[in-house]
């Protein structure tokens, strides 16, 4: 036999109907929530225990299995920036209100993107606390609002002039970067069996991060990626008759480091040919009118720098100025989604002045006429003195004083009081009116109250008058 319990929420006279279903909702809640006393022990001993310890043990069972580029970021900001501040704090005792006080105070010395890495790896952490009955609820923090920096694109220009002053090696792997917008990872993964010189293609299926082999950034950077007749010739030479090991690869046989290739390659080349590393005008503007260029933070410098990942962005943008479809655009690239493609894609400047001369001729070509209209003005009488007969001027006048009359309920047909209340000022006709202002060439008899409120013509004010 089911037992039916009740209990005491209130006062009628005191809860209203929204109040008494949220304390029924405490009380359902706590019930659908029981634990054991056991259980319940144990759960608190969790909570008590310290952020360091917790973080060690998640490093251990959960950091293992990301990435390693994705692992030595999280590490990063758990032994720098989290275990100083939260090292001893119980995990029972984190809440909403002490994280976002602690991201706060990380804003006024680190970037904003710096600040959403660091709360992306306390999300991560709190997910597993969660689920291993650490801590209780939900976090919930504002973010300090970021702007996205557009990285500084290579022109055509340079690239072919980078091309033209490398050798050997260097350029068959700038021109694979320009042409096929591998990331840097990916390029110096590449093997000689990844090349085939007959279909025109290669294939991405590793990547190399801080001399480990893994697999590519994302899901769709695993492709085979087409590449032209003239590169594939260049790549044939390269590679003469070595069929196995690295593309790239120093004289013991291991793969280029990027970091290497960057600072000794590639800064040696773009001082050779005289184009600037950093772009002073790119980065002032960057900075703003606030800061100087020496204050620029190190995610502003690398937005005004060319560098390794610049060569992807004009490949990006090269394919949108030759009207390759988005999906293939996306393919090449290895992106999962069309938008992190539009990130990439810049507008030369040949293609701004193209597109603003075919906007000019749009809109600046083929205008039609003006048309010409008519502006009808009714002088007031201190315009009309010198312009009016004497005897216009003064039926004006006669039709003005009527007008502010004290009879005023008596009124023509045509003028109606206003809208607002107790107002009793009558509209004027001022068709009725424009005739009075008209000059007369002939001399008028004075009109009397009952032809101008008719409205009679000029012509009829002789015979009709008395």
């Amino acid at each position: 036999m089911r037992i039916q319990r009740n209990l005491r929420l209130g006062e009628a006279r005191q809860l209203t109907k929204p109040l008494a279903k949220r304390a029924l909702r405490e009380l359902v809640d706590r019930a659908n929530n029981y634990e054991p006393v056991a259980l319940r022990s144990r759960t608190i001993g969790k909570s008590a225990t310290p952020f360091s310890v917790f973080a060690a043990h998640w490093q251990d069972d959960v950091l293992i299995h990301k990435k390693t580029s994705t692992a030595a970021t999280v590490r990063g900001h758990i032994n720098d920036l989290l275990t100083p501040v939260f090292g001893k704090v119980p995990m029972g005792d984190l809440d909403s209100e002490r994280v976002q006080m602690f991201l706060n105070g990380l804003t006024g010395h680190s970037s904003p993107k710096t600040v959403k890495n660091v709360w992306i790896t306390i999300r991560i952490m709190w997910n597993s606390a969660l689920a291993w009955k650490y801590v209780v609820g939900e976090l919930h923090v504002d973010l300090p609002k970021s702007r996205r920096l557009r990285m500084r694109c290579d022109t055509v220009e340079e690239v072919k002039r980078m091309l033209a002053n490398a050798h050997g090696a260097d350029q068959a792997f700038f021109w694979l970067a320009a042409e096929t917008g591998l990331r840097a990872g990916d390029l110096i993964a590449l093997r000689v069996g990844d090349v085939d010189l007959k279909s025109l293609s290669l294939e991405v299926s590793k990547a190399i991060w801080n001399g480990e082999e893994h697999n590519p950034k994302t899901e769709a950077g695993h492709r085979n990626i087409g590449i032209s007749s003239r590169l594939s010739a260049h790549l044939a030479a390269y590679i003469a008759d070595r069929k196995e090991g690295f593309l790239f690869r120093t004289a013991a046989g291991n793969p280029w480091d990027a970091s290497n290739v960057l600072e000794r390659k590639l800064d040696t080349l773009l001082e050779r040919v005289n184009i600037p590393k950093i772009d002073p005008t790119l980065l002032v503007k960057i900075v703003g009118k606030d800061r100087i260029a020496d204050q620029a933070t190190r995610s502003e410098k690398r937005a005004a720098s060319l560098g390794l990942h610049s060569f992807r962005h004009t490949n990006a943008t090269a394919m949108d100025s030759l009207g390759i479809p988005q999906q293939l655009r996306k393919l090449r690239l290895g992106h999962s989604g069309n938008g992190v493609t539009e990130t990439y894609t810049h507008t030369f400047t040949r293609d701004e002045r193209d597109a603003a001369k075919k906007l000019g001729e749009l809109f600046g070509v083929g205008w039609p006429g003006k048309v010409e209209t008519k502006v009808i003005s009714f002088p007031s009488l201190s315009q009309t003195k010198k312009r009016l007969p004497d005897e216009v001027r003064e039926a004006f006048v006669n039709q003005q004083d009527w007008l502010r009359g004290l009879d005023l309920n008596q009124r023509p047909p045509g003028y109606e009081p206003d809208e607002l209340p107790g107002c009793s000022t009558p509209r004027i006709d001022i068709t009725r009116l424009a005739f009075l202002l008209q000059p007369h060439p002939r001399q008028l008899p004075d009109p009397c109250r009952r032809c101008v409120r008719a409205g009679r013509p000029q012509s009829r004010w002789e015979s009709e008058c008395f």
